[in-house]
């Protein structure tokens, strides 16, 4: 690792999530495979210690590079300033709240390798109590599906979660980078629909679970409800038009059970807070 030319490039976008990358780190470090950088790309982190703990952790490892953007870019556009970055063959882009098993580039570097079909490429991950969070993605009717069920070997999906993602780099030249226009939210699917419409290369999910996801939200949830919304309109708008009725009411639908769970939550906190006060007056006039 450190050559001008590597096999791979992990490009991981990073905003105020020192906890996050205390836990990554070191599970890069102990990859099987060694011949990958790793760019740590800061957009403006408020937090500067935990641009202070990435410094001090790459000092010794010059694979490992910080950079950081002059402004706040946010996540497409740092993910695009990544692929600029970039020396690998393969691209990767891995979120921060996310730990790696010992073999996940090796893996993914071998599959790639075996199929020159295959442009698009990442294993099963899993959430942090070992359940399956996805498995590949499926886009049927103006609507993107997660696939959560096991199974065996390598299968052709839609698209891939920009969670982790491997790319081959001849991918961006031929078709461009991500659509920034999404800001972030669902360009990995967007990406995933044009790679599938502008090439012959397949987008791939295989069955190894080498993947954690710890879903650390870095944004407040209103803000990914509402990108999440509009991006899948202009998906839908793109890719599957005749569809645009079908997404609407998933997305209404998508918000009608949020806010009825959100109201539930509430109102059963509000119950258990009044009976801990009846409970607790008495506790006190016992």
């Amino acid at each position: 690792m450190g050559n001008d030319m590597v096999k791979a490039s992990i490009i991981i976008p990073h905003y105020n999530a020192r906890e996050c990358l205390q836990r990554l780190f070191p599970t890069l470090v102990n990859q099987t495979f060694k011949d990958f950088e790793v760019i740590v790309i800061d957009d403006c982190s408020p937090d500067k210690a935990a641009v202070e703990f990435i410094k001090d952790f790459i000092d010794d490892k010059p694979w490992i590079r910080l950079v950081q953007n002059p402004t706040n870019m946010r996540f497409v556009r740092t993910c695009n300033r990544g692929i600029e970055l970039a020396k690998g063959e393969y691209v990767c882009f891995l979120n921060q709240d996310t730990e790696v098993r010992d073999n996940f580039v090796q893996r993914n570097v071998e599959i790639l390798d075996a199929d020159p079909g295959i442009g698009g490429l990442t294993c099963s991950i899993v959430d942090q109590n070992g359940r399956n969070w996805f498995t590949g993605g499926r886009y049927e009717k103006g609507v993107p599906r997660n696939l959560l069920d096991d199974f065996e070997g390598i299968r052709t999906v839609d698209f891939i979660a920009g969670t982790s993602a491997f790319y081959r780099k001849d991918v961006f030249d031929r078709i461009g980078m991500f659509d920034v226009n999404y800001i972030m939210y669902h360009e990995d699917i967007e990406f995933g629909l044009r790679m599938k419409k502008q090439t012959s290369y397949r987008l791939c999910t295989f069955s190894d679970k080498l993947v954690t996801h710890l879903l650390v939200t870095s944004i407040p949830r209103e803000g990914l409800w509402y990108y999440a919304s509009r991006n899948l309109v202009d998906l839908s708008k793109k890719y599957a038009p005749r569809f645009l009725p079908n997404t609407l009411i998933h997305i209404m639908i998508f918000y009608v059970a949020i806010h009825l769970a959100r109201a539930v939550r509430y109102a059963f906190a509000g119950i258990l807070g009044t009976m801990d006060g009846l409970l607790g007056r008495k506790i006190r006039s016992y």
